[in-house]
Parts: C-alpha cells; structure tokens; sequence
C-alpha cells in the first residue's frame, strides 16, 4: 500500500511540474506576441519650398523663368533615423505628379525635385501635397491652409511690378537710445514683434542679454547667427553679446511660405 502511494505521489508532482512549464511556456509566448504587436511602422513628412533664383531662397510666389524647388525631409517615426530608400511624390493640381530624389544638398541631405514655371503654366494658386512609401508605412503632407503658405503662380508682369516700396526707417541716434537687456519676442505667422509691435530691440554691448519666445500663432524659433543664438522653441536664452552692430533675428523653424519674411532685429550699443 505504501509503495502504491509513493508511486501515486510521483505520477501527481510529475503532472505539476509539467503544467507548471507548460503555464511558463505559454506566458512567455504570450509576451512575445504582446510585444510583436505593439511594434507600429510609421513615417514622418516634412518640407518647404525655395526659389531656385538668389539661391534656394524660401519663396512661394513664383514666374515663368523661376523653378520651384521642394525639399523634404522623410523620418522613420519608430527609429527617428533619416530615410533614404523611400518613394517619395509631389502631386500638383495641375495633375502632374513628380518623382523626388534623394541626394547631398548644401551640408544636408534631403529628398529635392525641380518645377520649372513656364509661360504655359497656369497662373494663381498651384496646390500640391507630398506622399512617401517606406516598408509598410505610408504618409501625406501638406502646406498649411492659409494664403501666405500657398504657391502664387503670376505672370511676368505682374512679377516685375514687384511691391510696394517700403518707408526707409528714421535714423536712430544710438547714444540716447533707450535700451532693455530684457528682449520679449513674440511669433505669428508670419512675423515677429514685441509687446508694442516693435520689430528693433536695442540692448548693451557686454552685458547679459534674457531672450524669450512666445508663439501665439504657429509653431516658431528664432536664430540670431552672427551671435550664435538659437530657440527651437518657445522658452529664453541667455547670452552677452561683445561687439556692437545690427544682427537679423530670423525664424529657425519652418512654419509655411512665409517662414522667410520672418525677421526682427537686434542693435547692440556701446
């Protein structure tokens, strides 16, 4: 009777073990399907457009002559690395549809075709929208839907009429000059501004200067190159500027066709 029991309790661990694996086993392959499935594939699209006369200059009012550049740029949104082996298309309203190539641009690398506007091409606004393949993975990208973002075709004479004139700016006598170490920027599409519309900020040479960014409108940084002064996004940075003159504070984050008209500036007085 004992050795019975003794054998019974063998056979009775044994299935325990064995189920206890078996629950193991399964977890494990639970897991891996759990983790298989969260893995998405996704591309990230963006872009601007320059004029390829003045070189590559931001642009979207263009005329016979002129060609249309457009760059993009195609992430791996899972990787964040660059890609390079996609399909990438621009698609115009004029049912036009052109391959983009990728290749050395400048010090970057990005995705670039050529448009040339000829006197054939129809005047007004020419939409487009950009689409790009990769793997499993697809995406579209657009221009924002305002006026300033939309390519203007015009004729030549409307080109070389060209804009108003602007006023030429009163002379500032620099040594009565009123001047803030304090610098509040703030960004609209498409222009940037203080608190009381003033686009000139006068600040001391070889004291700190506290630079902020807000966007009210937009998505916007600011650059000042010549001082190597950069915000990718709203916030403040601080720096002191040695040498007196003008600097361009211009924007460092596309924001649409009028990205380029985006400028204030910067004087630095003794």
């Amino acid at each position: 009777m004992k050795k019975k029991l003794s054998i019974f309790a063998s056979l009775f661990a044994a299935v325990v073990v064995m189920t206890a694996c078996t629950e193991v086993e399964k977890t494990e392959t639970d897991t891996e399907q759990t983790e298989t499935t969260g893995e998405t594939n996704s591309i990230v699209i963006s872009g601007d457009v320059v004029s390829e006369q003045g070189g590559c200059v931001l642009s979207s009012r263009f005329s016979p002559g002129d060609k249309i550049i457009f760059r993009n740029n195609i992430v791996d949104g899972t990787t964040g690395e660059q890609v390079v082996d996609a399909k990438v298309q621009v698609h115009l309203s004029t049912g036009e549809v052109l391959d983009m190539a990728y290749g050395e641009h400048g010090d970057d690398k990005f995705w670039v075709v050529a448009y040339p506007v000829t006197a054939e091409t129809p005047t007004g606004v020419l939409e487009y929208k950009v689409t790009a393949s990769y793997n499993d993975a697809s995406a579209e990208w657009e221009p924002f839907n305002v006026a300033p973002s939309k390519l203007q075709i015009v004729s030549d004479t409307v080109a070389t009429a060209g804009p108003a004139p602007e006023k030429a700016e009163e002379e500032v006598d620099l040594s009565k000059v009123e001047t803030n170490q304090k610098v509040e920027i703030i960004g609209v599409n498409f222009d940037f501004k203080g608190a009381n519309d003033e686009k000139t900020f006068y600040v001391k040479a070889g004291e700190e200067v506290t630079l902020s960014l807000k966007s009210e409108e937009g998505v916007h940084g600011l650059a000042i190159s010549d001082l190597k002064v950069n915000l990718d996004k709203d916030g403040e940075v601080k720096f002191t500027p040695e040498k007196a003159g003008e600097y361009d504070i211009v924007c460092s984050v596309f924001c649409g066709a009028g990205h380029g008209d985006m400028k204030a500036k910067l004087v630095v007085v003794e």
